[in-house]
This record gives structure tokens, C-alpha cells and sequence, in this order.
């Protein structure tokens, strides 16, 4: 297999990547929208501005033109893509894609049907029940409130919304339903009292759990459920071995990134499945785990890594600063979250091209986001 890499996508992500691949001398190019800020980044060789509605026969030319021997994509549709064209792009191409095939991708994509499959196979998760309109109440009763209305495929917490009765599911439930399509109706937790964790994992092709990092994530933004702007690395092995025993029974392939939340009770509840690499991935690799590497070289390695390495996005965390009421009373302190093992998300001190594109066209991204809620 060739070495080369093809990064399919942009965002944090795929910086954090080129990073991880650059550092060990990889060859990577991307291939991403045109405005994304790795662009300008040094840290790949090549950057090909992307063809909406051309993508896939663009992967073939880059694969062709750049002798890519590995695809990690970036975002759930490219992974949903590359699954669907898994057997090509191996065979004809030989041309290694880390993700599942398409059927056992939705399975755990989609939240609905991983929902589903935890509640078959006894994995702890949120009371949830799919919603169509006729079965708004009988949902309900199950869920009880109050309860999130969540889209069945989203990123982020787009499309998600609170509600504290069957009145509001009944006036919320067709708005997302228009918007977003199939939906489900999810027990709440609340954030305030409910740790929440990241479980970054890879499951090679031949089945072994061959990288793993955890992170809590200690500060969101926005501020009622958002990204993370500031996460530690920490060890939990009641909750890895949960997330392991799922992408087991799931035969899972390529990475899995677990959204987990832990109630009042101490009982660890699963949220989703991001079937990718996630903007978080430099919490693994400031841990000392190189998930691109790990792919590449396909290669069992012992699992461990350093705790307590704190990633900051700086970005962000300013966001977090100018909107929290907490803002001086914040454990660790907002001013004092730098340190010999804080490290930064959206920041690269051998990139610098970057820092300012990040930083601008996140308060861009913020200005809009407010100006639609208002």
C-alpha cells in the first residue's frame, strides 16, 4: 500500500491530522471547500479546492494523481461516502478506507438505529423512541419529560430541542421534523450535574482496538450544549470497555468517536456515535496516541496514554468567556488555562498562517449563529 495520504474534508479535524501525519514526515494532501483555513496550512502538501457534486470522482483523480494509499475523511457525510464506495476503493484502487461498510455505518451513525441497537443488546443509553406523528403521546409517556427532540442525522447540536411537555413536542416535533427529517424523542440529562466524555476509538480491519483516548470536556460552547473550548485527557475503564464491547458487537471498522454523558447515578448513558475522526483529535495526540499513524501503519500497538493534558480551544473559549456568568468562578480558571500541559486546538506554534483565520472566522461563525437566534 501506498503512503500517501488523502485528508477528505476540512475544519479542526483535519488540521489536527495534517498535523499528526506531518510530524512523521507523511505525505498528505487535502481535499476540502475552498474557504477552509487548512488551506493555508504547512502542514500538507497539497491543497485541491473541492467540487460540490464532483466529490467521488475527484477522490479517484487525487488517488490517481497523488498515489494515495489511505483516505481519512473528515465529516460524517465523507464517511458516509467513502462506505458506500469501501469495496471499490479498496480493490480497484488499493486504496485503504477506514470506515465500515455502508450498512453497519448507519447502524451506528444514525442515532435512531444505534439507539435502538443499545436498547436490543443491553448497552446503557438515554430512554429514547423514534417519533412519527402518530405516536407523539405513546413516545412521550415512555420518555417522560422533561426530553430532547433530536434529529436522526445531524452534527453538532443542530436541530436539537428541549421540551417539558407533550404540548410543546406536539408544536416542535413538525419544525424539525420539515427541517431535518426523521427525529427521536430522548430522555434529558442534564449537563450541569452529568459529567460528559468523548471516547475517541479505532477499530482496525482485522477487529483489534488498536488506539484509544478519553477526554472530559469541561467547558462548551455555546454554553447549553455546543463544542468543546477546554477538555483533559482522563482514564475511565468501565466506560472504554463499553465503548470497545459495542463497536465489537457493531464489527465495526475505522474510527469511532462516542458521545457519553454520566447520569446523577453514576450510570454511564451513550449518546452517539461520530463515525470519524473528531475536532478533538489533538487531545489524543497531546496524549501521546497518533490515531492518523494508527491507520496508516495498521499496526497493534499497547493502548496508554498521558492523563490530564488539557486541550483549549482558544477560539472558543473566548466565546465561553464574553457569554458565561461563571466566567470568574470557572474550575480551572479561564485565565489561568494555560500551562506546560495545556495545549491548543485551533493553535500550532509551527503553523502560524493559521492562528488569525481560525480566530476571525470563528467570531464570524459566532455573529451569525446570534444573529439567527435573535
Amino acid at each position: 500500500m501506498n503512503k500517501n495520504v488523502l485528508i477528505l474534508g476540512g475544519g479542526l479535524q483535519a488540521l489536527s491530522t495534517a498535523y499528526s501525519l506531518w510530524k512523521e514526515e507523511v505525505y498528505a494532501v487535502c481535499l476540502a471547500d475552498e474557504e477552509e483555513e487548512i488551506r493555508q496550512s504547512r502542514f500538507i502538501k497539497r491543497f485541491y479546492p473541492l467540487q460540490r457534486g464532483k466529490i467521488y470522482e475527484q477522490v479517484i483523480a487525487t488517488i490517481q494523481s497523488e498515489q494515495i494509499g489511505l483516505i481519512i475523511p473528515m465529516s460524517d457525510y465523507m464517511s458516509e461516502l467513502l462506505s458506500k464506495h469501501k469495496a471499490e476503493l479498496e480493490s480497484e484502487y488499493n486504496c485503504y478506507v477506514p470506515v465500515p461498510n455502508h450498512e453497519i455505518f448507519i447502524q451506528g451513525a444514525d442515532k435512531e438505529k444505534l439507539m435502538a441497537f443499545c436498547e436490543q443488546n443491553s448497552f446503557p443509553h438515554p430512554r429514547t423512541r423514534a417519533l412519527d406523528a402518530s405516536n407523539i403521546a405513546e413516545a412521550a409517556l415512555y420518555v417522560q419529560f422533561p426530553a430532547l427532540i433530536k434529529p436522526n442525522r445531524s452534527v453538532g447540536a443542530r436541530g436539537i430541542k428541549l421540551v417539558h411537555s407533550l404540548e410543546e413536542l406536539q408544536r416542535n416535533y413538525p419544525v424539525i421534523h420539515k427541517t431535518y427529517g426523521d427525529a427521536t424523542l430522548q430522555e434529558y440529562v442534564d449537563s450541569k450535574d452529568a459529567p460528559y466524555y468523548n471516547v475517541m476509538l479505532y477499530r482496525s480491519k482485522s477487529g483489534e482496538i488498536t488506539g484509544c483516548a478519553i477526554i472530559e470536556i469541561l467547558r462548551f460552547f455555546p454554553i447549553k450544549g455546543g463544542s468543546s473550548s477546554l477538555c483533559r485527557t482522563i482514564e475511565e475503564p468501565k466506560l472504554r470497555a463499553i465503548c470497545e464491547s459495542v463497536l465489537h458487537k457493531l464489527s465495526w471498522e475505522g474510527m469511532a468517536d462516542f458521545d457519553v454523558l454520566k447520569a446523577p447515578n453514576g450510570e454511564y448513558k451513550i449518546i452517539e456515535i461520530n463515525p470519524r475522526v473528531p475536532a478533538s483529535l489533538r487531545a489524543a495526540d497531546i496524549a501521546g496516541v497518533n490515531f492518523p499513524m494508527l491507520m496508516l501503519e495498521q499496526e497493534q500497538r499497547p493502548i496508554s496514554y498521558k492523563t490530564n493534558q488539557y486541550l483549549r480551544y482558544f477560539g472558543l473559549d473566548i466565546m465561553w468567556f464574553l457569554s458565561s456568568q461563571n466566567r470568574f468562578k470557572a474550575k480551572p480558571a479561564w485565565i489561568l488555562s494555560i500551562g506546560c500541559h495545556v495545549y491548543f486546538q485551533d493553535i500550532y506554534a509551527k503553523d502560524p498562517s493559521t492562528w488569525f483565520s481560525w480566530l476571525i472566522n470563528g467570531f464570524k461563525r459566532f455573529l451569525h449563529k446570534r444573529k439567527h437566534i435573535q
